[in-house]
């Protein structure tokens, strides 16, 4: 399953949900407007299917936030059982994670990213929040466990470094992420934060980085930590991409920043497979 670009999608981001227990003022609702009811089990489950006959090998669930459904363990189940499906991994904030952390392990999930933007600026979403669930995970054995930190300008900026302790004491990665618009373009004015400046100074600083092979970001291994770097805004973040997107309604998105999507959910079955080559086809690159 290739685009125009060539490019070869290889990971699903699926939403489950948009219910939160959280009200992040940056949030973008994985790209979703007005959505309708959310996908049954079946229906993901089934989804999957169809996308690992594409050639998708990797899953990320996120949401809102996913632990907000009841039935999320089965969900992450029924996904990590798909023949073909390789991995199955998580974004969450991680306030319900000590209690699902090991139930999610248990039924297949390998890896996941915990939303943490502060050590203490930031109520809800920093270290002392978080502590609880980054524990939970690492006993559960989920691997690695990555901290997602958006750096927002005037809120957060000053914290990045003692982030960066903060997650190599944990054993963690710190993956830095620049600001995505969203429906309140005053606040992306107010708080977006380059990332280039940050990203020379890891490159000063690391003994060796490496690229991976989503969105062509750069990891940084610092002496104490390991820190990737997330740019959006850069022009090799969508040369790189190999994702494609599927809301929590059951539409489906080439990219987070395009508003075309198409319904695939309910009566997908017989159609699924057309409508999976054509939007992929026609995937637009954002900074094209």
């Amino acid at each position: 399953m290739k685009d125009k670009f060539n490019r070869e999608i290889t990971s699903l981001r699926i939403s489950v949900t948009q219910k939160c227990n959280l009200g992040c003022a940056y949030c973008h609702r994985e790209g979703e407007e007005n959505p309708s009811q959310e996908m049954s089990l079946e229906e993901i489950r089934a989804l999957v299917h169809q996308m690992a006959a594409q050639g998708v090998r990797y899953v990320k669930i996120t949401g809102g936030e996913p632990l907000m459904r009841e039935d999320i363990v089965d969900i992450v189940s029924a996904i990590s059982h798909v023949p073909g499906i390789e991995e199955v991994s998580m974004t969450t904030n991680g306030t319900l994670l000590p209690r699902f952390a090991k139930p999610l392990a248990e039924a297949g999930l390998r890896r996941i990213n915990i939303g943490c933007d502060s050590i203490s600026s930031i109520p809800f979403k920093n270290t002392e929040a978080i502590l609880p669930g980054l524990s939970a995970a690492k006993a559960a054995g989920l691997s690695p466990v990555k901290l997602n930190m958006v750096v927002l300008t005037g809120i957060n900026d000053h914290e990045v470094w003692n982030m960066v302790d903060f997650a190599g004491k944990h054993a963690a990665i710190l993956q830095l992420i620049e600001l995505i618009p969203n429906e309140d373009a005053d606040y992306f004015q107010r708080h977006y934060y380059s990332l280039k400046h940050i990203e020379e100074q890891l490159s000063r600083l690391a003994h060796f980085s490496l690229q991976r092979s989503m969105h062509g970001r750069r990891q940084y291994y610092l002496a104490d930590a390991v820190v990737e770097v997330v740019r959006p805004h850069n022009r090799a973040f969508c040369s790189a991409c190999n994702r494609i997107r599927v809301t929590s309604d059951g539409r489906l998105k080439p990219c987070l920043r395009t508003k075309k999507a198409v319904k695939i959910a309910g009566s997908f079955r017989d159609s699924l497979d057309d409508a999976i080559k054509n939007r992929v086809i026609y995937c637009e690159r954002i900074n094209d």
